[in-house]
C-alpha cells in the first residue's frame, strides 16, 4: 500500500502541475504585453519612417488582440465564482460558520481575487493598447500630410537634373543588385523545379483563356438563366467582374510560382507580392470598365450614358490601371532598393505627371461632348448632370497636381493625381455593387420573387411584409458597400482606411453607456428575444380566442376585450425581455418607466387618461 502510495505522488504532482501551468503562464504574457507597451510607448517618437510605425501599430494590436481573448476567455469563470460565493452568502454577525463553509470560501475568494487581478491586467493592457494606437495614427497622419507638404527642387528647373545625375552611379548599382537578387532567385528555382514552371505556366493560360471563354457567354447564359426585370442587366457585369478577379489572382498566383521558389529572398518576396496584388488590380479594373461602358452592347449598359460617351471613354480603363499598378510598383522598387532621395522624387514627379496628363486627356473628351448633348440622336444628353459636377472636381483636382509639380510639391502631386484615379475607380465599383444588390434582393427575395413567393404560400407572410424585409435587406447590404468603399478611399490617406476599420470593429464589438453595452452581438439577441416572445404571444392569443374564450360564457364583447387586454400585457412583456436581453434589468425598466410617466402625466395626460378608460371599459 505505501509502495503504491509512493508511485501515485509523482504522478498526482504532474497532474496538479499540468492544471496549474496554464494559470501560472498567462500572467507573464499580460505582464510582458504590458513591458512591450511601455517599450514602444517610450520609443515611439524616435521612429522614423512610416514602415516602422507600421511594425509597432502590429505589435500593438497582437497585443490588444491576445489581452482581449484572455478577457473573454477568464471572464466566465470570473462569473463562476461570483455565483458559487453568491450561493454561500454573506456571514451573519455574531453566528459562527461551519468549517468546511469557511475554507471554501477562502479558497473561492483567493481565486476571484487571482482571476479579478488578471482580468484587470488585461483591461489595462487593452486600453493602454488603445491610447497607443491612437498616437501612432496621429504620427502617421502628421507625417504623411508633412510628407505632402514637403517641397523639393521643381523637375523643370537645371538643378533637379544636376541633382539626378550626380546620384545616378549609386542609383544604378543599387537597383542592379536588386535585379541581380530577382534574376538569380528565379533561374535558380527553374534549375531545381525542372518541369513544375512549364506547368504552371501551362495551366495559367488555361485559367485565362477558360475565363475569356466564359465572359464571352455570360450575355446569353443571362439571358437564360436570370430572371426578367434590372438583374439581368446588372447580373452579366457583376459577374464579369468577379471572374476577372478569380482568374486574374489564380493566374498571379501561378506566374509567380513558376517564376519564383516558395521562399525567395525578403525583398524579392516583396516585390513579387505587389505585382501579383497590382495584376490582380488592373485585370478587375479594366473588366470594371469595360462592363459599365459596355460599348458592344449598348442595350445592357448600366449607366446613363449615351453610345457616344461610351465610345469616347472605352480606351481609359486600362491606362488609368497600368498606370495606378506602375507608379505604386515604381515606389516600392525604390524603397526596397533604398535609392536616392533624387530618384524617388523623379519617379514621384513622372507618376504625377503621367496622372495629370491622363486626366487632362479624359476631362477635355467629356467636355468636347458637352456642346453636342441636345443632339437630335441624343436628346437627354450624353451624360447624367452629375457628371458636371464630377468634371468640375475634376478640372479642380487637376489644376492642383499642375500647379504642385511646377512649384516642386512633387508628392502632392502625385497624391492628387492617383486619388483622382482611384476615387474614379472605387465609385465605378461601389456602384456596381449597390446596383446588383439592389437588384438581386428585389428580384429573389420580393413578394414577386421566388424565395418571396415561397415565404408567402409556405409560411402564410403577407406580401407587404415580405417586401419591407427585402428593402431593409437591401439597404443594409448596401451600407456595408458604402462603408467598403468609405474605407478604400481612406487608404491612400496614410492610415485612414486602417484606423476607420479599428473604429468599425470596436463598434461591432459594443458601445458602452453608463453599465450598458450595445452591441451587434446584444442587439440581435434581443431582437431574437421579442421575436419570440412575440410570436409565442400570437400563439397564446391565438389559442385563447379560438379555443379557450368560446367555452365561457363571456359573450363576444368580452372576449374581445379579454384578448385585446392579453395582447397589450404580451405586448409590455416581450419588450421587457428584450430590454433584458441588452442588459437593462427590470428594476432599471421600472426606473425609467416612473422617469416617463411624470413628463408623460404633463404633456400627454388627455391622451393617457383616454387610453386608461379604454382599458378600464375594457376589463369592466
Amino acid at each position: 500500500m505505501r509502495r503504491t502510495s509512493f508511485l501515485l505522488r509523482p504522478f498526482l504532482l504532474l497532474c496538479l502541475l499540468f492544471v496549474a501551468l496554464p494559470g501560472l503562464c498567462e500572467d507573464p504574457d499580460v505582464d510582458k504585453g504590458r513591458r512591450q507597451l511601455e517599450t514602444i510607448s517610450a520609443q515611439l517618437e524616435r521612429y522614423r519612417d512610416d514602415a516602422a510605425l507600421a511594425k509597432a501599430r502590429e505589435t500593438v494590436m497582437g497585443i490588444q488582440a491576445e489581452a482581449q481573448a484572455l478577457i473573454d476567455s477568464r471572464s466566465p469563470e470570473l462569473q463562476s465564482l461570483d455565483a458559487r460565493l453568491a450561493e454561500l452568502g454573506e456571514v451573519a454577525d455574531g453566528q459562527a460558520e461551519a468549517r468546511d463553509v469557511s475554507r471554501e470560501r477562502r479558497t473561492l475568494q483567493d481565486q476571484r481575487a487571482a482571476v479579478d487581478a488578471e482580468l484587470r491586467q488585461a483591461r489595462l493592457a487593452v486600453v493602454e493598447g488603445s491610447q497607443l494606437l491612437e498616437r501612432i495614427a496621429a504620427m502617421r497622419q502628421q507625417r504623411f500630410f508633412g510628407l505632402l507638404s514637403e517641397r523639393t527642387t521643381p523637375p523643370w528647373r537645371p538643378a533637379f537634373w544636376r541633382q539626378l545625375a550626380a546620384s545616378a552611379p549609386r542609383d544604378s548599382s543599387r537597383l542592379e543588385r536588386l535585379w541581380q537578387q530577382t534574376r538569380d532567385a528565379s533561374l535558380s528555382h527553374w534549375k531545381e523545379a525542372g518541369i513544375q514552371p512549364l506547368v504552371s505556366l501551362v495551366v495559367a493560360g488555361l485559367v485565362l483563356a477558360g475565363s475569356w471563354l466564359l465572359r464571352l457567354r455570360l450575355t446569353g447564359m443571362a439571358a437564360t438563366r436570370v430572371p426578367a426585370g434590372r438583374l439581368r442587366r446588372s447580373a452579366p457585369a457583376m459577374l464579369r467582374v468577379v471572374l476577372a478577379l478569380v482568374a486574374s489572382l489564380c493566374a498571379m498566383q501561378l506566374l509567380r510560382g513558376a517564376l519564383l521558389p516558395d521562399n525567395p529572398p525578403a525583398a524579392v518576396a516583396a516585390i513579387a507580392s505587389r505585382v501579383v496584388a497590382l495584376g490582380v488590380f488592373v485585370a478587375v479594373a479594366t473588366s470594371l470598365g469595360r462592363a459599365l461602358l459596355s460599348v458592344s452592347r449598348p442595350s445592357w449598359r448600366l449607366p446613363a450614358i449615351s453610345d457616344t460617351g461610351a465610345r469616347a471613354l472605352r480606351i481609359f480603363p486600362l491606362p488609368a490601371a497600368l498606370l495606378v499598378a506602375l507608379a505604386s510598383l515604381g515606389q516600392e522598387i525604390v524603397t526596397l532598393a533604398r535609392t536616392s532621395l533624387d530618384l524617388a522624387v523623379a519617379f514621384t514627379g513622372l507618376s504625377a505627371a503621367l496622372c495629370t496628363a491622363l486626366v487632362l486627356v479624359v476631362l477635355v473628351r467629356i467636355q468636347r461632348l458637352q456642346p453636342l448633348a441636345q443632339d437630335a440622336d441624343t436628346p437627354q444628353g450624353h451624360f447624367r448632370p452629375w457628371m458636371n459636377a464630377a468634371v468640375s472636381l475634376g478640372w479642380v483636382g487637376n489644376g492642383i497636381a499642375l500647379l504642385g509639380l511646377l512649384t516642386g510639391y512633387v508628392a502632392l502631386s502625385a497624391f492628387v493625381g492617383m486619388q483622382m484615379i482611384w476615387a474614379v475607380m472605387v465609385a465605378a465599383a461601389a456602384w456596381l455593387a449597390m446596383r446588383f444588390i439592389d437588384d438581386l434582393v428585389c428580384a429573389v427575395l420580393t413578394s414577386r420573387g421566388a424565395a418571396g413567393k415561397r415565404m408567402n404560400t409556405r409560411f402564410g407572410i403577407a406580401p407587404h411584409l415580405v417586401d419591407r424585409v427585402a428593402v431593409l435587406l437591401s439597404v443594409v447590404l448596401r451600407a456595408v458597400v458604402a462603408l467598403f468603399a468609405l474605407i478604400a478611399l481612406a487608404m491612400p490617406w496614410g492610415a485612414g482606411g486602417i484606423d476607420l476599420v479599428d473604429r468599425t470593429m470596436q463598434l461591432l464589438r459594443g458601445i458602452t453607456i453608463g453599465e450598458l453595452v450595445l452591441s451587434p452581438g446584444n442587439i440581435v439577441r434581443a431582437l431574437a428575444v421579442f421575436a419570440a416572445a412575440s410570436l409565442l404571444l400570437h400563439l397564446f392569443r391565438r389559442w385563447l380566442v379560438r379555443r379557450l374564450l368560446p367555452t365561457t360564457r363571456m359573450d363576444e364583447g368580452m372576449r374581445a376585450s379579454v384578448a385585446t387586454l392579453v395582447g397589450y400585457a404580451g405586448m409590455v412583456l416581450a419588450i421587457a425581455m428584450a430590454l433584458a436581453a441588452i442588459g437593462v434589468g427590470l428594476e432599471r425598466i421600472a426606473w425609467i418607466a416612473s422617469a416617463l410617466s411624470v413628463g408623460i402625466g404633463f404633456g400627454l395626460q388627455a391622451i393617457v387618461q383616454n387610453f386608461i378608460s379604454g382599458l378600464i371599459l375594457l376589463a369592466e
